[in-house]
C-alpha cells in the first residue's frame, strides 16, 4: 500500500484534530446541560483550545493552498472563524445563537474532514 502525498497526510491530520477537539467540544457543551452544570466550566476553557487548534489549522491550509485548493483554504478559514464567533457569542450570553453556532461550526468541520479525505492533489501542486 502507498501512502498518500506528504500534503495529504498532513491536512488529512489537520483535519481530523479539528473535527476531534470540536467533537470534543460538544461533548463538554452536553455533559453541561445535563446533570452536573461544573462541565460548563470545562467547555469554557476548553473553548480557547479549540480557537487555537481551528487558528493553526487553518494555517496549514493557508501554507499549503497549493496543494489544498480554494474550497479546503475556505473551509479551514470558516472552521477557525467561528470557534471565535462562538467565543463572542458565549461572553455575550446569547446562549441560543451560541448553540445554533455550535452545531453549525461541528457541521462545516465535518465538511472540512470529509472533503480533505476525498480531495486529490491538483497537478501543479
Amino acid at each position: 500500500m502507498r501512502l498518500p502525498h506528504p500534503h495529504l497526510l498532513v491536512l488529512r491530520s489537520t483535519a481530523t484534530l479539528v473535527l476531534s477537539v470540536l467533537i470534543a467540544q460538544v461533548g463538554w457543551a452536553a455533559a453541561g446541560l445535563g446533570d452536573d452544570r461544573s462541565y460548563l466550566g470545562v467547555h469554557g476553557w476548553f473553548a480557547w483550545a479549540v480557537v487555537a487548534i481551528c487558528l493553526l489549522s487553518a494555517a496549514v491550509y493557508v501554507v499549503l493552498r497549493r496543494s489544498a485548493g480554494p474550497v479546503l483554504v475556505s473551509l479551514a478559514v470558516g472552521t477557525a472563524v467561528l470557534p471565535l464567533v462562538q467565543v463572542g457569542l458565549a461572553q455575550a450570553e446569547l446562549i441560543s445563537l451560541h448553540i445554533f453556532v455550535g452545531v453549525l461550526t461541528a457541521m462545516v468541520g465535518t465538511a472540512l474532514t470529509s472533503w480533505t479525505y476525498r480531495h486529490k492533489l491538483p497537478d501543479r501542486a
